[in-house]
């Protein structure tokens, strides 16, 4: 079950599972099992036509392709942006294969960017996102052609 709404209680739990005290202004998504929250995505740092996505979970089960899709509307539909950027730890490596399996692409290391030490940034292209079905991209360029 997906949670939306919830913005501070899930960002809380993504931070607390990663270590992050505060996402600044910030809009997430949760995934519960149950009463229980097992995942996270959170959306922080918007400056149009880039998002940052932040996620944590506690089982690789929540990852389905309808809740993928579900989380990838909101930047790339909702929010009509062009990317999402995740940044992770180096050294992390179960969360570097997440990224790229999720279809994320290394684009950079970025030396002493974060407090345990080197970062490596992510990027992810609406129009490489597998999650969202080519005609709701379609539908967002024709709605932006519609406005100009």
């Amino acid at each position: 079950m997906l949670i939306f709404g919830a913005d501070r209680e899930i960002a809380a739990w993504v931070g607390e599972q990663l270590g992050i005290r505060d996402f600044g202004v910030s809009s997430a998504i949760g995934v519960a099992r149950g009463s229980k929250i097992v995942a996270g995505a959170v959306f922080s740092n918007f400056r149009w036509p880039n998002i940052e996505i932040t996620f944590a979970a506690t089982t690789p089960k929540w990852a389905t392709r309808q809740v993928c899709g579900a989380i990838m509307r909101y930047p790339f539909i909702q929010l009509d942006c062009r990317r999402v950027t995740a940044v992770t730890e180096a050294t992390n490596q179960p969360a570097r294969a997440f990224l790229c399996r999720f279809g994320f692409r290394e684009e950079g290391i970025h030396p002493d960017a974060l407090p345990s030490g080197d970062a490596v940034t992510y990027g992810l292209l609406r129009r490489e996102c597998r999650w969202i079905a080519e005609e709701e991209i379609g539908k967002i360029r024709t709605i932006a052609a519609a406005a100009a």
